[in-house]
């Protein structure tokens, strides 16, 4: 069946999969509304929001089956236990580290902190959206710094805009939705001179699967006792994303003012059983480099394919690839998700369509590329 005919007929049919000799034999999904325990809770195949597909650790989910028991209880034992924990591992006092809701929290503590009261903030454009999305309503200036031609944050231009009313930059690393990776000297200058203006704050979600994050990581930069905020989650590499857990590490004088503008302490937003999760997650380094390796893995055999059927991507660090195409991004995504009830992410930026693809379990991939084939392909 050629491309155009296939797009055709994918368009009008729906979730039905039955118009595509191509789609026999790849992995069953359940229609949406209908998804068993061995499929996500979305009905679908969702490769549009980074979720890990492989999960937690067993000895997470142990753990959170066990603290389920405790559940009456507010979480201040755990809550103690995790941050005492993260202290240790990253040489810092316990009173730097904040404990939340995963790094939701403390994009917008940050956003209400730094960009309230008329304040401004500088990111990169595009980023993740998060901190910017609730500081425009607390009244907050915003300088969208476009991408360099390496679909980076653009460190010299981020630099350029600060004003003497700016207090807060704002710098993802592995940058999302791009997944590019700066060098680490270099992000480590920009932080220490750009410091010296303002606060900066550095989201690390995806940096487990960049590389040696204990060398990639900014955490230095608050030992040495410069105004930095580093954020992690235990959405992504931990595979936590439904329990709600992440921390940042900063100053002791920061992290009082960022306790002002979030829910902390023994009834933070996280609970009980998940905090107790997020510590066994912590502890189990074989877990979590089995999921950095078989990520790793997906990602080249991902881009393997990408280059098979002559796809341009931009090379990725992360659990995600973006990919320009010169169709409309929306119209491929949902004829895509029609087709084969994958669903991924269409994204129009500066004037250019992408598809940024989640990367899945290794089935999903197939079922995800047998799709594409068909959508992309010349023929």
């Amino acid at each position: 069946m050629k491309r155009r005919e296939w797009i055709k007929n994918a368009a009008l049919i729906g979730g039905s999969l039955s118009m595509s000799s191509a789609l026999r034999g790849m992995p069953t999904v359940a229609p949406l509304g209908t998804a068993t325990p061995s499929d996500s809770s979305h009905g679908y195949i969702n490769l549009s929001i980074n979720e890990n597909q492989w999960g937690p650790s067993p000895k997470a989910r142990s753990a959170m089956v066990e603290a389920v028991s405790y559940a009456y209880e507010y979480p201040a034992v755990p809550y103690r236990k995790l941050r005492d924990e993260i202290a240790k591992h990253e040489g810092v006092a316990p009173s730097q580290v904040l404990i939340g809701a995963g790094s939701s929290d403390f994009l917008k503590a940050g956003s209400y902190v730094f960009g309230g009261k008329g304040g401004s903030i500088v990111a990169a454009d595009p980023t993740f959206n998060d901190l910017m999305q609730w500081a425009e309503p607390n009244g907050a200036k915003l300088f969208r710094i476009p991408w360099n031609d390496a679909h980076s944050p653009d460190l010299p231009a981020l630099q350029s805009a600060i004003r003497p009313d700016t207090g807060l930059v704002y710098v993802c690393n592995p940058e999302n939705p791009a997944g590019t990776l700066l060098d680490t000297a270099a992000l480590k200058a920009f932080c220490e001179e750009t410091s010296e203006k303002c606060p900066v704050f550095v989201d690390e979600a995806y940096i487990d699967f960049a590389g040696d994050a204990d060398a990639l990581t900014m955490m230095g930069l608050v030992r040495d006792g410069l105004p930095i905020i580093v954020s992690r989650t235990f959405s992504k590499a931990y595979g936590l994303g439904g329990m709600r857990v992440g921390y940042a590490v900063t100053t002791p004088e920061l992290a009082e003012k960022m306790k002002s503008a979030y829910v902390h302490g023994v009834v933070c937003g996280a609970s009980h059983v998940s905090i107790e999760g997020a510590r066994a997650a912590y502890a189990d380094k074989k877990w979590l480099a089995h999921v950095v390796q078989e990520t790793a893995k997906v990602r080249q055999d991902f881009t393997a394919f990408c280059e098979s059927i002559g796809q341009s991507y931009i090379p990725s660090h992360t659990t995600f690839v973006l990919m320009p195409v010169k169709q409309d991004s929306k119209m491929l995504a949902d004829t895509l998700f029609k087709a084969t009830n994958v669903k991924i992410s269409p994204r129009f930026i500066h004037n250019q369509n992408y598809l940024r693809i989640s990367l899945g379990s290794p089935a999903q991939m197939q079922r995800l590329q047998t799709g594409m084939k068909l959508l992309l392909a010349s023929t």
